[in-house]
């Protein structure tokens, strides 16, 4: 009755789950609270779509999944091994077997053993300890490679959506300009029919009409190209065009004159780097202690009886318990160069380290440096477009007072509105720019005051 207690308890206890840990929220990834600065509802409703539809996330969700796995596993050889390995077979005797003195007749009988194996590694130099803390150590790297993921990509979506904003702007400006330019070619060419314009004046409106068209083809291409990759992106299967807000409601965060170089700790990439460093320490030891020797604990617990009907009889118990001692002695190098190949590791992680640690301080102060500049010339572009307009006002009076013509005032507006093709530009390249700077810095919002 105590061993069939003691069996009982042990298989409860193995069959107990591990607890597992609370599920990380992705949508702390990519901090909502930051593109809620754009104020634009439209946004933030494709971004629930790129979350729950983008391939590339769930694939970075898996192998954070297998991850978790490969601790289990590593932490499965921290666990004695039960097995059951039964057997059932006929012995067949010659015609005399001697033991000795003793001469046993020919004889055949049946062998049944029911025996419940279990083994253990004695984890004396603590390797299979250390096996699982690597194990924890990729799935922190796992982790991280999957928050890259969701900052890089929704920083991709989001600098698209607004170039699309842009192309779309574009090409509605540029469609006003052609209509535009068609009228002055129509007049031009009246004139010269009466006489009062050259024909090389007239060639030259033509060719500029031309050169606007082939530029609203371009437009037109990148607008339908921008939108095939956010269809993408979204995971979605269609050919329409993604909604998306006007260019006169966007808005975007102000940006910092300076940031403090600690902002470069909240990236992924120096995250992960970091953790892989610890993580190829932890193998250089585990690959130093492949060459202490082992000790398995083993032991058997069962029945074995040369009868059905008396199987589970008393006198068929058996048990037996041991310790097996193994040491590789000679493996032609094999344990040595592992080592070594662990160490090199190490020391490649190391390196790489402090490569990423200036290449995140050159990458935040690149993206900084580009929002400073799209700024500035964002505020001249606002400056230009002013005088522009004020210059086209002055344009309609003098063809309201009849010191200049309607072809005048004409192109008085085609250079308003091609100012503000490059206001536009402008405007978003600034909006871009500070999407740009939120994925150099990690995904975080960098106005906050502890990180100027």
């Amino acid at each position: 009755m105590t061993i069939k207690k003691i069996l009982i308890i042990c298989f409860i206890l193995l069959a107990i789950p591990v607890q597992a840990k609370e599920k990380i929220n992705k949508l702390d990834y990519v901090n909502l609270d930051w593109w809620k600065n754009y104020n634009d509802e439209i946004l933030l409703n494709h971004l629930q779509t790129l979350y729950n539809n983008n391939h590339d996330l769930k694939i970075a969700s898996l192998k954070s999944k297998q991850a978790s796995e490969n601790i289990r596993l590593a932490g499965a050889n921290q666990l004695p091994q039960v097995g059951f390995n039964g057997s059932l077979s006929r012995v067949l005797s010659g015609a005399q077997t001697e033991f000795g003195s003793v001469i046993i007749p020919e004889y055949s009988q049946n062998e049944f053993m029911l025996p419940l194996s279990a083994s253990y590694e004695i984890d004396i130099w603590g390797q299979n300890y250390l096996n699982r803390k690597s194990a924890k150590k990729q799935k922190e790297i796992a982790d991280q490679q999957e928050r890259a993921a969701y900052i890089f990509i929704t920083s991709s979506f989001a600098a698209n959506y607004y170039n699309l904003i842009k192309a779309d702007e574009l090409e509605k400006n540029l469609k006003e300009i052609i209509s535009l330019q068609t009228e002055i070619v129509n007049m031009t060419e009246k004139k010269y029919n009466c006489g009062l314009a050259s024909i090389k004046e007239l060639l030259n409106e033509k060719q500029i009409l031309i050169q606007f068209e082939q530029e609203l083809n371009k437009i037109t291409e990148t607008r339908k190209v921008i939108n095939n990759e956010l269809t993408v992106l979204l995971g979605l299967n269609t050919d329409k065009e993604i909604e998306h807000s006007q260019f006169d409601s966007i808005s975007c965060p102000v940006t910092p004159e300076s940031l403090s170089t600690t902002v470069i700790q909240y990236r992924p990439d120096l995250i992960s780097s970091e953790s892989y460093v610890k993580k190829t320490g932890l193998d250089v030891k585990i690959a130093r202690r492949e060459f202490l020797p082992k000790f398995i604990l083993y032991g058997n617990l069962g029945f074995n009886a040369y009868r059905w009907n008396r199987v589970f009889s008393p006198e068929t118990f058996l048990s037996n318990i041991g310790i097996a001692p193994s040491w590789d002695i000679f493996t032609g190098g094999l344990k040595l160069a592992r080592y070594r190949i662990n160490k090199y590791e190490y020391q490649k992680a190391i390196e790489n380290y402090e490569k990423i640690v200036l290449t995140s301080i050159q990458e935040v102060n690149d993206a900084l440096v580009e929002t400073k500049t799209t700024k500035a010339n964002l505020i001249k572009s606002n400056d230009d477009f002013s005088i522009e307009t004020e210059k086209h006002v002055l344009a309609q009076k003098q063809f309201t007072t009849g010191d200049s013509s309607k072809l005048d005032e004409m192109k008085s507006n085609e250079k308003l509105l091609l100012v503000r093709q490059r206001n536009i530009a402008a405007t978003i390249d600034n909006v871009v720019a500070t999407i740009s700077l939120y994925n150099a810095v990690g995904g975080i919002d960098y106005t906050k005051t502890d990180l100027l």
